[in-house]
């Protein structure tokens, strides 16, 4: 029967085999120390870093963004005026109003009674008043994405004004007027313009124009006058 030869395991053999033995306990000690340093630092991160709240709010979606509104000012035909508003939003709660306008009326004599209870024409001809003019004007809205919610801002307007007298003769002079306006506008179904506000104005003429009667009093004499807003448009 042949028998193999068993290997003679010399000095050297052993101390290398005890030496790669030992090395492959040491990486093992090794890896374990390392797995366990990472589970502490996990652990110690997780304790450190506080739980941050969950926000549970639904938050409503922003309204669309409307820069630029044109309206229409119905209640000035009162007063004997034309005009709309060109209402200018180009970023949120700041917007600058332009308004054009055209003024046109006429004054009826006033007549009194003399000694003879005659009706004469004593003091005041038939007179009228005709001009162009516009306004510039600074409002805060409170509202998001245009012209939306409570404004209130001044303004300053220029108007040129012609009165004519009964006999044709004519006087040119210049409107300088100073207002201050608060109200609410508000967009239905963010597209229809809608507002309502009131105010007041303090109007400077260039020349002295004898005391008219309503509403050509507006145009021709220096003074403060109430306002009331009512404007009509579309949004874009």
């Amino acid at each position: 029967m042949n028998r193999f030869p068993l290997p003679v395991l010399t000095p050297s053999r052993r101390r290398r085999g005890r030496a790669i033995v030992g090395g492959l306990a040491f990486g093992k000690h090794l890896i374990a120390a390392s797995a366990s340093a990472a589970a502490l630092l996990a652990a110690l991160r997780v304790t450190a870093e506080p739980s941050r709240p969950v926000d549970v709010v639904i938050r409503e979606a922003p309204p669309p963004r409307r820069v630029l509104t044109i309206e229409y000012n119905p209640l000035s035909l009162v007063i004997g005026k034309v005009s709309g508003n060109v209402v200018v939003v180009p970023i949120d709660h700041h917007g600058l109003v332009l308004t054009p306008f055209h003024v046109s009326t006429t004054t009826v004599p006033i007549y009194v009674a003399d000694a003879a209870t005659n009706m004469v024409d004593i003091q005041l001809p038939r007179q009228k008043f005709e001009g162009f003019g516009g306004e510039i004007g600074y409002r805060y809205y409170s509202g998001l994405g245009g012209p939306r919610g409570f404004f209130a801002g001044p303004s300053f307007a220029l108007a040129s004004i012609t009165a004519t007298a009964a006999n044709g003769t004519e006087t040119s002079f210049l409107d300088y007027v100073l207002g201050a306006d608060v109200g609410y506008e508000a967009l239905v179904g963010d597209r229809i313009a809608v507002t309502l506000g009131v105010g007041a104005q303090y109007t400077f003429t260039s020349k002295t124009i004898p005391n008219q009667q309503p509403p050509a009093n507006i145009y021709a004499n220096s003074g403060f006058e109430p306002r009331l807003l009512a404007a009509l448009g579309c949004a874009f």
